[in-house]
């Protein structure tokens, strides 16, 4: 097989300009700088780059330009959005030695020599800063300008127009870093935080510690309850989630008392990215996400701003901009469906947005997962092996030979990917300044930062009641989190265990274990269980497996006795149909 050189190498992540590549482009692939600035003087104040362009390293230059080609400060009115084109002439400009040497700021493979670029610039009202986007020009329309428009809107930049503060004496920066990687941050294995993970995440840091700002992180999390009934015990948030809250308020109070300003961590919940795709129905993610705020405001330490939450429609749908929108420019996408849950339309017109906006997958993904050894097979091995187990349950797939729900998982599988780029991708315009961190493994050498959601302290995940040494995990995506496991307490132990709802339920079923599901005062639910010590003990322990289910009143979900034949159906066809997961035919349109 004949392999592209493009594709062969772990950072083949790049995105191509100029020619055909550009016919179906979304909005990010044309992002290549976020900035802020002053009206008047063209100071920069900060800038993220992207796509490896360096119009911040090189201000000074492009200061020149924006003066010769943009509106004075009074003639910008609040609100509304001025757009440049830069021609490629204009950097040929010999008064400030460039010599037409555009490449100087972008350097990303392009078929067109004579590229423009597009400054777009915007003076959000109640701010003393000019907000300012650059982007190529290919694939013009006018969701692309909507999309534009909406990020100078919302994206997160008030903490730019903040002066630095060069009369600051202490280290905070080093100060908060030393607290994370003591209190917060999940090590791996291969962990490269001390290969430059730490000087990223320490610079990261110092956009809000050189200001006296109060630093923002950013936490893509608390998306819903899996719909696997071996996992967890109902739909909603329970003692799992109190944990995880309790874990970051105690962080957020122990940060005020070395860095002032304190610190909030952003919940950016990526439930709609991914309902459809894990058999959860978009109304069940609503309901989960407000008994959520609910339970939050009951861990809620008064005059402590430690926890925000958005998701999906707050980043689309609030601020002016979001009554611009329309529809219609989003109506020839169409998403993949394969698990039958309900959809709902404001959740659905949400993910069209996202893909429309922020997907840069050009056909590489399916060409990545067939070439051996390469990053992106190994992570839809990952996911393919994690949703066939993670759907097993859902009665879509009731009746459906072994072979077809494989294929149909390694679709989803390959779909999640996608969007999870996406999503990421959108984070990074919204909040391009925040820390980012995440409850899945990363090598912790940027831009995201792995991090224990609950700490050892308060809760130790296992796989087994006969032992309470953590587990291993074979891969990056099991870490154990509240929504996939549920909390456990044994009795005459005042430890707290996360594991499956399948581990407690069997316990109790062969009368090993006596319990139930418990709901204390002002905790979340969670099994109080007690080891059964004699055998006429046990008999009597021995209950029905249906006792164990509360009514549907209570958002029970289907019997455990169903659900041990569906394990033992699964194990069955492991047997017959061993195997790589990747199939080409599983990733076919």
């Amino acid at each position: 097989m004949t392999i592209n050189n493009k594709i062969e190498t772990s950072n083949d992540y790049g995105i191509l300009h100029g020619g055909e590549n550009s016919k179906d482009m979304s909005t990010f692939s044309k992002f290549l700088c976020i900035y802020s600035r002053n009206p008047n003087t063209f100071e920069l104040y900060e800038a993220r780059d992207k796509q490896n362009s360096t119009f911040g390293p090189n201000w000074d230059e492009f200061k020149m330009i924006l003066q010769k080609n943009v509106l004075k400060a009074t003639e910008y009115e609040y609100g509304e959005v001025y757009e440049y084109i830069i021609p490629v002439s204009a950097f040929a400009d010999t008064s400030f030695s460039l010599n037409g040497n555009i490449a100087k700021f972008i350097r990303f493979p392009t078929n067109n020599i004579d590229f423009e670029i597009k400054v777009s610039e915007y003076w959000k009202a109640g701010e003393s800063q000019i907000r300012g986007v650059i982007t190529t020009t290919e694939n013009e329309n006018v969701f692309n300008d909507w999309f534009v428009f909406h990020i100078l809107d919302q994206a997160r930049l008030h903490t730019s127009e903040t002066p630095m503060d060069p009369t600051i004496s202490t280290n905070y920066a080093e100060l908060f870093t030393r607290f994370f990687e003591e209190n917060l941050k999940n090590t791996v294995v291969q962990d490269e935080w001390d290969l430059g993970g730490r000087q990223h995440f320490l610079e990261r840091v110092e956009y809000f510690t050189k200001r006296m700002a109060k630093i923002e992180c950013i936490l893509p999390a608390f998306p819903c309850k899996s719909s696997n009934t071996q996992k967890v015990y109902s739909l909603f948030p329970d003692m799992g989630e109190e944990l995880a809250f309790k874990n970051l308020i105690s962080c957020v109070e122990k940060v005020s008392k070395i860095y002032p300003p304190g610190i909030k961590i952003w919940i950016v919940s990526d439930g709609h990215v991914f309902s459809d795709c894990i058999g959860v129905d978009d109304d069940v993610v609503d309901e989960y996400t407000r008994k959520l705020h609910n339970l939050y405001k009951t861990c809620a330490v008064p005059g402590i701003d430690a926890i925000g939450f958005c998701g999906l429609k707050e980043l689309f749908f609030e601020g002016d901009t979001s009554l611009k929108f329309n529809e219609e420019w989003v109506a020839e996408i169409t998403l993949p469906h394969y698990t039958g849950s309900k959809i709902c339309q404001g959740s659905e017109l949400c993910r069209k947005i996202l893909m429309k906006g922020c997907d840069t997958d050009d056909g590489r993904l399916r060409e990545q997962i067939l070439i051996p050894d390469h990053p992106r097979l190994h992570l839809y091995r990952g996911f393919s092996k994690f949703m066939i187990e993670d759907l097993r349950l859902l009665s879509h797939f009731k009746g459906a030979s072994n072979k077809t729900y494989k294929k149909t998982a390694c679709k989803v599988s390959f779909e999640m990917i996608k969007r999870n780029d996406a999503y990421s991708n959108l984070v990074d315009l919204v909040f391009p300044h925040h820390l980012r961190l995440s409850i899945h493994a990363h090598n912790n050498r940027g831009p995201k930062f792995g991090i224990r959601i609950i700490s050892l302290e308060q809760c130790r995940p296992i796989k087994s009641l006969n032992s309470v040494e953590e587990p291993e995990y074979e891969d990056l995506l099991h870490i154990p989190t509240p929504w996939h496991n549920c909390v456990v307490k044994v009795d005459n132990n005042d430890k707290y265990y996360l594991t499956r709802s399948s581990v407690i339920h069997e316990a109790i079923s062969k009368g090993l274990y006596k319990g139930e599901w418990c709901i204390e005062h002002s905790t979340g639910g969670h099994f109080v269980i007690r080891k059964v010590d004699n055998e006429l003990e046990k008999d009597a322990a021995i209950v029905k497996v249906s006792d164990l289910n509360i009514s549907n009143d209570d958002n029970s979900i289907s019997s455990f006795e169903d659900e041990q034949n569906e394990k033992k159906l699964q194990e069955k066809g492991e047997e017959e149909e061993e195997g790589d997961l990747v199939l080409n035919s599983s990733i076919t349109a």
